[in-house]
């Protein structure tokens, strides 16, 4: 498959996201972090009004790993069709390429589905479908609404 990807540095690793998953890259913005969100999740920030999830992709591909810090120029990449945003180290560039396919279970719910060449290096190439599980994704739509209800609150105030 040949396509156009937005490629990613989280920590040592790159990966490669389809252009076509990705909404808009922003600058990092204030995360609002409420307690007792699921691990993955880190919080989140307000677009137009409304809050969207920040989500540490490593933390969806090693759930053993841990966000020490977030770099003062890491980005944000928010995901179509009302996605969340995803916290990277670095967003650096829009390359094309072939993707070269990897072995099924290279990765947890199979989120990586092939390997993008980029010069003498290789990036990971996500499906942003496969980063999280049905459950996952009801419980992300709920906690965003309470955040919502949470942000309504104070603004009413």
């Amino acid at each position: 498959m040949t396509a156009s990807f937005l490629i990613l540095r989280i920590g040592d690793t790159r990966f490669a996201l389809p252009l076509s998953a990705v909404r808009e890259v922003l600058p990092m913005l204030p995360i609002d972090a409420a307690p007792g969100l699921p691990a993955p999740v880190l919080g989140f920030v307000t677009l137009q009004g409304e809050p969207v999830a920040v989500l540490a992709p490593l933390l969806l591909l090693e759930p053993a790993a841990r966000v020490e810090r977030v770099a003062l120029f890491a980005h944000l990449v928010r995901l179509r069709d009302g996605g969340p945003c995803l916290l990277v180290d670095r967003a650096e560039d829009v390359v094309s390429g072939d993707v070269a396919p990897v072995e099924a279970g290279h990765s947890l719910n199979a989120a990586i589905v092939g390997e993008l060449a980029i010069g003498d290096d290789v990036a990971h190439v996500l499906a942003p479908d496969r980063l999280l599980l049905d459950s996952e994704r009801a419980t992300l739509v709920a906690l965003t609404e309470a955040a919502a209800r949470r942000a309504d609150q104070w603004n009413a105030a």
